[in-house]
């Protein structure tokens, strides 16, 4: 879980704006991605609550709090997106005006009933058929690579609708099992 980028994105900051404000390197700020807050150095949490215009107090109770929420990673770009495809977030919740362009890759995909069906049927090989058939496709495919890369990615969760169908949760697949 990516808290750091969770928290930054709450208050409308990125971790290069940590980087830019207080010289604090990009590496840095990634090794603690993966981390508790607990074991976060003093350094980061000057780092970011100068970002943030906060305490460091404030800004580690938060984080705190975040933790314990097991906090939904927000989207409403496609530069959000990548990073939370990158991060390998387990909830993801699309809003805006980009949840309509999701709503394509949300209406093509099986239901989990239909997908256990043609995977117990055809006992795996359907999966290993489609896949080659997807590869093959892109391969040909005049799309950009990064919508490439969002449509193979996307792959690897499920969509639900949440309040009302203004937000689609997109929840890791390996989260079933």
């Amino acid at each position: 879980m990516s808290l750091l980028d969770i928290y930054l994105q709450k208050n409308g900051k990125k971790r290069y704006d940590v980087f830019k404000e207080t010289g604090t390197s990009q590496q840095q700020l990634a090794s603690v991605n993966n981390k508790n807050v607990s074991s976060y150095s003093v350094k980061t949490i000057q780092a970011i609550a100068k970002t943030v215009e906060k305490s460091e107090g404030v800004v580690l109770e938060e984080l705190l709090q975040l933790e314990q929420e097991n906090p939904y990673f927000e989207v409403f770009n496609v530069e959000d997106l990548l990073l939370a495809f990158k991060n390998k977030e387990n909830y993801i919740v699309i809003k805006g005006e980009y949840k309509k362009e999701i709503d394509k890759f949300a209406e093509s995909q099986l239901s989990e009933t239909e997908t256990l069906g043609f995977q117990l049927g055809s006992e795996g090989i359907v999966t290993i058929l489609a896949e080659g058939i997807l590869q093959i496709t892109n391969l040909f495919s005049d799309k950009d690579a990064e919508q490439k890369k969002i449509e193979s990615r996307i792959r690897r969760y499920k969509f639900k609708r949440i309040k009302n169908g203004d937000e689609l949760l997109l929840v890791l697949r390996q989260l079933d099992y």
